[in-house]
């Protein structure tokens, strides 16, 4: 714009700039080297730049996005280091499949494994966690088929696109980050102490057998001098550090620019033995000899130890995690000997201190009877982790006309893992009794695994005005990717000497260790092309489209179309509009498209596979999968109808989205048809094929909102980001069934939302006698009435159906359809800064709600058996009358602990996620340390929850792994660390 003075007598002017928001738009990084316009973009994405990123102590760039992003859900699986994340947007939109979306850098997808670990009983790592977030400029996350389709048959989950920092012409810096702090679990679990347990626990036993002699005693079993009261919870957990220390350095002119960084973080968590290191690398070059020609690096390494906890998932046997060992474990019972050995007994289990015939009530773990020491448990055994990353790509750019450029890439992604466990044999462990004679024994498990996925692009972009209003952008190409997978897995047991637990030459038992290796290849192929249309800058339209090639499915169907269409109306540009001054700017859009997605699935899925076999006493093969010629792509159907408006001066920018997705061919494991003389004996591994059967939707609304609230002449500033989302799913058709899970009242079935709960119904305590109460099928009352040495089942108070005795409820054949899910229905976050001049403080707020979580941790602290509860067990019934939800205690008698709706509880909260105060010193004041800023913050991450959830938090979900667990089994609570509270305080230095 032009602004014109009278000059006069005036010999000096001050002219200043003033921002024009309708000449200046942020740009978006859209794929293959595309990038538009906020204001031209007809798609639904969202973008976080590195200002947000680089704010918060996250372990993995992918937590960032927690509450920013609306219709983007990010799960911590537990407050363990390293753990994995799940991340889904738009809700889940698989069943068998994976619900990850797909993550490129730089350009290039990276590998899709959500966990690099594979050992069943070991720990669960987050390859996302070897990105460093500071090495971040932004990430955005593509949400329809418009934004997502030139994916195609990888983006039915979505996709996000990291774009890490590059050298800027004309300027040098160097950038040093420090920062430092503790963490904390935000909330325990509140167990009974040693005189309530003692209580407790003879109660279960004198309700049972009025006459017996007590079995919980208190005393001073070590002989130290002072009774046994231990708070195993207080041994296991601990309040952990943090330090990160980051260096970058930036240049570059008209010839070339680069970005260099070294990173090393240290974190200890909070729970004992806990801790992860990770050391990191960076540089991204760009060279550019000739004003037609352009070349560049970007690579990155990463190196991360994993001193990990044996986790409480849902495959894997758990009794050996030192979450079960701490809650279940007898509070007047010491940790230690006398002379400071641990306390154990002659199996070299949990010691029973004083307690006689504790044992006999404790129906589980590896020798009936006997817990496993946590804390020795944390101490002696060993769960590491330690892995290797290279990450990068190279390119070339050439511009042989003016519009027209030609680019070649190749970019690779390797991992190299290696997963150690040792079992001390001093201590039984890893949920198995390894021990021979009196317990001693132990187990040493080692899995290296490297994963390489190379990929070659090839693509041509154009770009031309024609006249005065046509605007056209066209990109179009090919791309290969090729992964190779291979792992080696050895094990041995019965150590000759723990010295020697890392020598494999003869000092292990033959007959107790094992070893094997696996390979697995995946290949794909794809075309793929893009035409922006811009008219007069008023109507606008893109077309996608994609065809993918996978080796993972059937000759006849590898290849799949993914078309993708927008288009969008900046109405704001109409002249009907211009006497229209509370409106600054409007666009409508819509966008429809098709989508794909094989992950989650194995490399040979449309294959017959052959494994071990045995006949009689003769080693051999055996199908265990079969082949399925016609299997193809698991297929969204995205529709997005939506606008985007700017009013008041540009001081409230609004988005608003309607979604739908209709997933179709859903890829599930089917049992082998009777008719392909296939047995499939009951104790023997199921016999297998993948097939496309079922369908499903999510549908739901998205709204944010980014207001300027309060901008004064002195300097302050208050701005806000607030954002909601409202999700509902159907699964739609399953022709071969339901779908389960590993839990037994959590199935995918044809009329309902892919989490929600089939459970008994729960009653009630029958306040005259304190027997459980459910509702059977029919809607009758099933009553347990105790006894030994089992008790009886009634029907509406009868003691027999029909003439029989009743039988028992149970979830298979009375479980109803609750109407409750796993999944959340609406979430969001708030996000609000306050600015005075250097000062800044940022108040951030996540909420979710709408679902419900089953809290089984809380049913397994309610057990009968003589180990520890918590202490909502107090609140038992004792007498007639007595209103409570917590039967009359009877030892071993666990009836109450089946799974109903007394276990399900809501799972709205509001998380104050971060609180940070930050104050940017006055350049004469950072120019005096030689520096051209300086950024002095301090922080709390997670600082407060308000929820009615009566777990340890209501976002930790222990079904994390990939497939089927992670999608049906969402939102269950079973012994997970709590999630951590983060105090953080540190620097930014710009020289």
């Amino acid at each position: 714009m032009s602004v014109e003075l009278p000059v006069g007598n005036e010999t000096k002017f001050n002219i200043g700039l003033a921002t024009d928001t309708k000449m200046t738009s942020e740009v978006v990084v859209t794929g293959y080297g595309g990038s538009q316009d906020v204001k031209d973009i007809t798609g639904s994405f969202a973008k976080l730049d590195q200002t947000k990123l680089t704010s918060q102590p996250v372990q993995s760039a992918d937590q960032a996005l927690a509450g920013r992003v609306a219709g983007v859900q990010i799960t911590n699986s537990s407050g363990t280091l390293g753990d994995a994340v799940t991340v889904r947007i738009r809700g889940i939109n698989s069943i068998n499949g994976s619900s990850q979306p797909l993550f490129v850098i730089d350009g290039v997808p990276m590998t899709e494994f959500g966990n690099l670990n594979i050992m069943t009983s070991g720990l669960r790592y987050n390859p996302l966690a070897d990105i460093n977030p500071n090495d971040i400029e932004s990430m955005t996350v593509l949400k329809d088929a418009s934004a997502a389709a030139i994916y195609g048959s990888r983006a039915t989950n979505g996709v996000i696109l990291i774009t890490t920092k590059k050298g800027k012409s004309g300027q040098s810096k160097l950038t040093l980050n420090v920062s430092g702090g503790m963490m904390e679990p935000t909330k325990l679990p509140k167990l009974l102490n040693a005189s309530e347990f003692r209580d407790i626990t003879n109660e279960k036993l004198n309700n049972a057998l009025p006459n017996a002699a007590p079995i919980a005693i208190n005393g001073d079993a070590n002989m130290d001098g002072v009774e046994d009261d231990t708070n195993w919870v207080d041994q296991i957990y601990q309040r952990g550090y943090i330090q990160d220390y980051q260096l970058a350095l930036t240049s570059g002119n008209d010839k070339g620019s680069y970005y260099a960084s070294v990173g090393y973080s240290d974190q200890k968590g909070t729970i004992v033995s806990n801790r992860l290191r990770r050391a990191n690398g960076r540089i991204n070059m760009e060279l550019t000899p000739k004003t037609w020609a352009k070349a560049g690096v970007n690579m990155s390494f990463n190196h991360a130890y994993n001193q990990g906890v044996l986790g409480p998932n849902l495959t894997s046997n758990f009794f050996a995690s030192p979450t079960f060992g701490a809650l279940n474990a007898q509070p007047n019972i010491p940790v230690y000997n006398a002379d400071g050995s641990y306390y154990l007994d002659d199996q070299r289990y949990l010691g029973q201190g004083s307690n006689v015939g504790l044992t006999t009530y404790i129906p589980y773990t590896g020798t009936a009877g006997r817990l496993y020491h946590p804390l020795a448990t944390l101490k002696l055994n060993n769960n590491n982790n330690t892995q290797r990353r290279l990450l990068g790509n190279a390119y070339l750019t050439v511009t042989p006309l003016k519009g027209l450029s030609v680019t070649t890439k190749f970019g690779v992604d390797y991992i190299n893992n290696y997963e150690y466990q040792y079992s001390d044999p001093s201590i039984a462990g890893l949920g198995f009794d390894f021990g021979g004679v009196n317990g001693l024994g132990g187990l040493v498990q080692k899995t290296r695994a490297d994963n390489t996925l190379t990929t070659w692009q090839n693509y041509a972009t154009y770009s031309h005005l024609f006249g005065d209003n046509h605007n056209i952008d066209a990109t179009f190409g090919y791309e290969q990717n090729l992964e190779t997978y291979e792992a080696s897995f050895t094990s041995g047991a019965f150590l000759a000497d723990p010295i020697f637990k890392d020598n494999y030459s003869g000092l292990f038992d033959p007959l107790q260790s094992g070893q094997g290796t696996s390979r697995d290849v995946t290949a794909w192929q794809s075309l793929f092309g893009r035409l922006n249309y811009a008219f007069s800058d008023k109507y606008y339209a893109t077309f996608t489209a994609r065809r993918d090639a996978s080796s993972r499915f059937g000759e006849q169907e590898r290849w799949g179309f993914f078309p993708g269409a927008s288009v969008g109306w900046r109405i704001s540009r109409e002249a009907f509009m211009s006497d229209i001054s509370v409106i600054n700017d409007l666009k409508l859009k819509a966008s429809y498209g098709l989508v794909g997605n094989s992950a989650g699935i194995s490399s040979y899925a449309a294959a017959t596979l052959i494994g071990q076999g045995q006949y009689g006493i003769y080693p051999g093969f055996a199908i265990n999968k079969l082949n399925n010629p016609s299997l193809r792509w698991e297929t969204g159907k995205k529709l997005d109808i939506g606008f985007d408006a700017s009013i008041l001066k540009d001081r409230i920018g609004i988005n608003f989205d309607f979604f739908s997705n209709d997933v179709d061919n859903l890829l599930l494991g089917v049992p082998a048809p009777y008719s392909s003389g296939i047995p499939n004996d009951p104790g023997l591994p199921l016999v297998s094929k993948f097939r496309n059967v079922g369908r499903m939707y999510n549908r739901g609304v998205e709204l944010t909102l980014n207001t300027t609230n309060l901008e004064t002449p002195t300097g302050f500033k208050w701005t806000s980001s607030f954002n909601y989302s409202y999700l509902v799913n159907r699964v739609t058709e399953l022709p071969a069934g339901d779908v389960q899970s590993s839990v037994v009242y959590r199935f995918a079935s044809e009329g309902h939302p892919i989490t929600e709960y089939n459970l008994l119904r729960w009653v009630g305590v029958n306040p005259a006698n304190g027997n459980p109460q459910w509702l059977d099928a029919n809607g009758n009352v099933r009553e347990y009435n105790y006894g030994l040495p089992a008790g009886t089942w009634l029907h509406n108070g009868e003691s027999t159906l029909n003439g029989q005795p009743v039988p028992e409820p149970s979830t298979q054949t009375d479980g109803q359809w609750t109407g409750k899910t796993g999944f959340p229905k609406w979430m969001g976050g708030f996000d609000n800064t306050f600015s005075y001049k250097g000062l800044q403080l940022e108040i951030f707020l996540q909420y979710s709600g709408g679902n419900y979580l089953y809290n089984s941790t809380r049913s397994q602290l309610l057990t009968f058996s003589a180990t520890n509860n918590t202490t909502q067990i107090l609140d038992r019934w004792r007498q007639p009358g007595d209103e409570t939800n917590i039967p009359r205690l009877f030892i071993n008698q666990n009836q109450h602990q089946r799974s109903s709706t007394l276990f399900m509880e809501k799972g709205d909260f509001l998380r104050v996620r971060q609180v940070r105060l930050a104050y940017l010193l006055p350049t004469a004041i950072s120019q005096k340390f030689g520096s051209s800023r300086v950024n002095l913050f301090a922080m709390v991450q997670n600082a407060f929850v308000f929820t009615k959830y009566s777990g340890l938090d209501p976002e930790v979900n222990v079904a994390a792994n990939e497939g089927t667990n992670s999608n049906i089994a969402y939102g269950i609570d079973q012994r997970s660390n709590p999630q951590v509270r983060t105090y953080t305080a540190g620097f930014n230095i710009d020289f």
